[in-house]
């Protein structure tokens, strides 16, 4: 980025304060109706999973949309087959402990409880677009329901392939390389697979619509499953294309079959969520879920950016890292300067001045295993809009 003078960093601070909106009260995000009005789809993104303020954040704006805009469906960046069952089989179980079994550890925080245990979430339906497996609980509790609702073959075919699956999970974790054993492994288990879905093709439908449901997810689920093996063969890159591809395809499996004509938030990173490629996702060839979303529903879908200007955001090892968007290039830098609170930015790009910041390219803060990287991006070509935090710390951990 050229040099930016003292008097051209002012025009454009004012123009951010005259375009944002400030959240003084955090219950209160009427500034976006203008934006979410008649949209089937909110995209919520964060440039970090361990940011406590976006969370908090996030589930007031999820109560809002529920409230006020009738969204009643949330997708995670979670396994979509445990996060849906969660609501179901584990019921029973305390807010802390649904989530520690159903969600990927991101989600394992105290800012999430109250999706889980207030009164104005019971009617939201939960679910995750990921192939990516959580934990095994829901699959012990889901083996148990299908034990009383399902006939004994087709039980023992999904409980031999799922206790193959989690040997196998437990052992991929952290590993770069895959031993020849496992991989062998991994092409048995999926020929499990295969076997438990061809005795669904066989199998009555229920009369009970509930139940029906219930097998309808778990099918989806042992395709997932099928899936997630098939990309622990692939290399990094056709992993990584692979899973967005996937992501996307989950999210319209319940866009169009399981919440049909449902308003739906879905909550992930912001890599995930952006409507364009960065110049790193052209070089890998990934399309994400934000792209394919936009090119499937154009004007239906909203996103919004979440990105931090200062304090701290815990890594996916829940290192403590403090965030550093001081120098001018970063577009966090100027947002601190023009916004006193956490503010709402819309990023409309039409009938923009000549010398309107958004006509330059800028970069902006986003973590990854172990730090913070940035990406130069021009904002309102990725996001419809962002939610700017001012001060963050990380989540408070569930132990």
């Amino acid at each position: 980025m050229n040099f930016i003078t003292r008097k051209t960093k002012s025009l454009w601070k004012d123009q951010i304060a005259g375009q944002s909106c400030e959240i003084k009260d955090p219950a209160d995000f009427s500034c976006i109706d203008p934006y979410v009005s008649g949209k089937k789809i909110v995209l919520l993104g964060e440039s970090s999973h361990g940011i406590g303020d976006f969370y908090r954040t996030k589930v007031n704006m999820i109560k809002y949309l529920h409230k006020v805009h009738g969204f009643n469906a949330v997708v995670l960046e979670s396994g979509l087959l445990e996060a849906i069952l969660s609501r179901r089989l584990l019921k029973n179980l305390p807010a802390k402990e649904q989530i520690q079994h159903s969600l990927l550890d991101i989600f394992h925080n105290e800012e999430m409880i109250p999706l889980f245990q207030e009164s104005w979430a019971d009617g939201l339906h939960i679910s995750g677009m990921d192939i990516q497996p959580a934990y095994q609980e829901v699959s012990q509790r889901m083996l148990e329901w299908l034990g009383l609702h399902s006939d004994e073959e087709l039980y023992d075919s999904i409980h031999q392939a799922e206790t193959v699956f989690f040997t196998i999970d437990e052992e991929l974790r952290g590993q770069t390389k895959i031993r020849k054993q496992l991989r062998e492994q991994i092409h048995m288990c999926m020929e499990l697979y295969h076997t438990s879905l061809e005795l669904f093709q066989t199998r009555l439908k229920e009369a009970d619509l509930e139940k029906e449901k219930i097998f309808l997810i778990i099918r989806k689920g042992l395709e997932n499953r099928l899936k997630w093996l098939e990309i622990n063969t692939k290399s990094w890159i056709a992993s990584g294309i692979m899973r967005g591809t996937n992501m996307f395809k989950n999210l319209q499996w319940l866009l169009e079959e399981y919440y049909k004509g449902e308003k739906v938030i879905v909550w992930a990173h912001n890599f995930h969520i952006r409507k364009s490629k960065t110049v790193t996702s052209k070089l890998f060839g990934i399309t994400n879920v934000g792209q394919l979303l936009s090119k499937c529903y154009g004007d239906q879908v909203y996103s919004i950016g979440f990105y931090a200007g200062a304090g701290e955001f815990g890594s996916l090892l829940r290192v403590r890292f403090s965030i550093d968007a001081s120098k001018n290039k970063h577009l966090e830098s100027l947002f601190m300067e023009a916004c006193r609170h956490d503010s709402f930015v819309p990023l409309c790009d039409t009938g923009l001045p000549e010398r309107n910041w958004m006509k330059r390219r800028w970069q902006l803060l986003e973590a990854g295993m172990m730090g913070q990287l940035p990406i130069s991006i021009y904002p309102q070509k990725h996001y419809d809009g962002i939610f700017f935090c001012r001060k963050v710390q990380p989540p408070v951990y569930l132990e």
